[in-house]
């Protein structure tokens, strides 16, 4: 039960969910990306699928499945980075209560809308917000050389110049689609890019 509920949690569901610290399956060996049925071999994210869920960064949906076209929300992104700086994500009047506090708290975050899917954008921010927590080099930037550039949020401009300019956040022909919901197959591999 608790496995499924951390399923839902990171599959994308916006209901409220109990949190339950992230483990590997039960199952006889861990759960890799190359055995995810919805992960083929080769696919562009498989080598980042199998990063998170060695690493237990992200489980996946079900036992055999990964889900990454499912969109991710904010709550998600903050408890995944409070649980790599040590945090215990578990209790708490909402699954993403501890995450949240420690986001806000750390200014990676300002806690708001939590349950709502976060754009690429506001992905590359959080990351960018915690790379300077953690003191990383955060000079390495970019024009953004993109076809819908001005799509691009002002608060979100330095954030995606360093991110693009880091290999973390990359466009897809010649479009950085800021606006669009990061799906789990992207938030696999930009963390597996930052972490890996």
């Amino acid at each position: 039960e608790a496995e499924r509920i951390y399923r839902e949690l990171l599959e994308g569901d916006d209901t409220p969910v109990v949190p339950v610290k992230p483990s590997k399956p039960k199952d006889d060996k861990p759960t890799t990306g190359s055995s995810f049925t919805d992960v083929p071999a080769g696919s562009w994210y498989a080598d980042a699928v199998k990063y998170v869920s060695e690493k237990g960064l992200m489980n996946g949906t079900s036992k055999n499945g990964f889900s990454p076209n499912a969109t991710t929300t904010r709550g998600m992104i903050v408890t995944i980075l409070a649980r790599m700086e040590g945090v215990k994500t578990a209790g708490g009047a909402a699954w993403y209560t501890a995450g949240r506090a420690w986001a806000m708290e750390n200014g990676i975050s300002d806690g708001t809308n939590m349950e709502g899917k976060i754009t690429r954008e506001q992905l590359a921010a959080m990351l960018y917000r915690y790379a300077a927590l953690k003191g990383r080099d955060l000079t390495a930037g970019e024009n953004l050389n993109f076809t819908d550039a001005s799509d691009v949020s002002a608060y979100a401009l330095p954030a995606l110049q360093w991110a693009t300019g880091e290999k973390i956040l990359t466009g897809s022909n010649g479009a950085l689609n800021p606006q669009a919901p990061a799906t789990r197959a992207h938030l696999a591999a930009i963390l597996h890019r930052y972490f890996g």
